[in-house]
């Protein structure tokens, strides 16, 4: 007997509460281990003997492997549960972030960093979709914003081990005791994922268990949100990547900035990165899904473009340039969580979110290897302002092809 109805009861504050730290702490540990790479790609590219294209080429294939890593990882999600596969994918991804540390070579580090990617990945869809289910309607944008911002709190302790492991430590090493100590959040993520459950049909509509198909994704109901979602997802993050990949090794060697510079640089980049993540989320929540991402995806083109474009001499105006960035880059992605997840209903909502985000995330992993061919004949900064643009211009065309989202009951 097939039954519709809505449970106004609300769901245990207590499991609510773990639920959120739960998944904060493992967009946390992503943050730190993700932004650890960029910034210690100068680092491995002098101890390696890599080229700026094979450092590139590194950076894709963790980021094409997280797309086959979203996608599996959202499947298994809608079988068997999202907190024993989140759990499974956070330790797994731990352990090949450490093991990033023992790459004697390029194919080494291109093995680690392939594996890490596939289990980065595997962990978005499984997360949002379980924070997505436990949020009311009308603060899904601001619950799944409030996650994101823990991404700005890894990023600012891979910031601080960088500025201390090169402070002390030589650059040969340096890295390597990055990566290694890559391991340790793992376990704190882990001991907060005790005792949590999936969503008790509190905050979605009764109806009877199903377990979708993948076919469902491209059948004509939901075929133009899962094409449209995974453009948007490839382009919008293609112009994430192209910054904020790279913008570490252009202060290094395009503006000449010693390391200590460079991690201001990158201090100010991360306030605004985590102001972005908590404020966008109440603006995609108040005028909806399109205008927000219109408005964030143009203001990070358009800082973005000023950031490359001012003369390193002025630094003030260059620090606040930083932040604008780092605002704007975080307040377009505060969005997508919701955004993602919305688009599908229950039976196959990891999966949906898992292709749109992490095939989209496969689709921009080419970007960093297509900057770091380009700026061998243009130069950096002009390969990143590029792709930047180009990529700007298309994802605000997808977000208007798809439906707007904002308040949408989950099913």
């Amino acid at each position: 007997m097939t039954t519709t109805s809505t449970v106004s009861a609300p769901p245990d504050r207590s499991l609510v509460r773990k639920v959120t730290w739960a998944t904060w702490s493992g967009w946390g540990l992503d943050g730190f281990t993700n932004q650890m790479f960029p910034l210690a790609l100068g680092g491995i590219i002098a101890t390696l003997g890599l080229t700026t294209a094979q450092g590139g080429l590194a950076t894709s294939s963790a980021l094409i492997a997280s797309a086959v890593g979203g996608v599996v990882g959202g499947r298994l999600a809608d079988r068997f549960g999202r907190v024993q596969v989140l759990v499974l994918v956070i330790s797994a991804y731990a352990l090949f972030t450490g093991l990033t540390a023992t790459a004697q070579n390029f194919e080494q580090l291109l093995i680690w960093r392939t594996l890490e990617g596939f289990f980065f990945g595997a962990e978005w869809p499984v997360g949002a979709a379980l924070m997505a289910e436990y949020a009311a309607p009308e603060r899904r944008g601001r619950a799944l914003a409030w996650i994101q911002s823990a991404w700005a709190v890894g990023w600012g302790v891979a910031n601080l081990a960088y500025a201390l492991s090169h402070a002390w430590l030589p650059e040969t090493v340096a890295w390597r005791v990055m990566f290694a100590v890559g391991i340790l959040p793992a376990v704190v993520a882990l001991l907060i994922r005790r005792n949590l459950r999936d969503v008790p049909d509190v905050r979605v509509q009764r109806r009877p268990r199903q377990k979708g198909a993948f076919g469902e994704l491209f059948a004509p109901g939901l075929r133009k949100c899962t094409v449209l979602g995974t453009l948007f997802g490839a382009t919008g993050l293609a112009s994430t990547y192209a910054l904020q990949t790279w913008i570490p090794l252009y202060l290094k060697e395009e503006r000449g900035l010693s390391v200590s510079s460079t991690a201001l640089y990158i201090w100010f980049m991360i306030v605004g990165n985590w102001l972005g993540y908590v404020l966008g989320g109440h603006v995609h929540d108040r005028i909806g899904r399109r205008w927000a991402f219109t408005l964030f995806y143009l203001g990070t083109a358009i800082s973005g473009f000023l950031f490359m474009a001012v003369s390193v001499q002025a630094l003030w105006y260059n620090l606040l340039l930083a932040t604008v960035v780092g605002f704007f880059v975080s307040a377009q992605a505060s969005g997508k969580g919701a955004l993602f997840t919305e688009l599908f209903p229950a039976r196959v909502r990891g999966t949906g979110a898992g292709i749109t985000y992490n095939v989209g995330r496969g689709v921009a992993a080419f970007s960093p290897a297509l900057i770091g061919w380009a700026s061998d004949g243009i130069g950096l900064g002009s390969a990143i302002v590029a792709v930047l643009l180009v990529c700007t211009v298309l994802t605000v065309l997808f977000i208007w092809l798809l439906p707007e989202t904002k308040g949408r009951v989950l099913d």
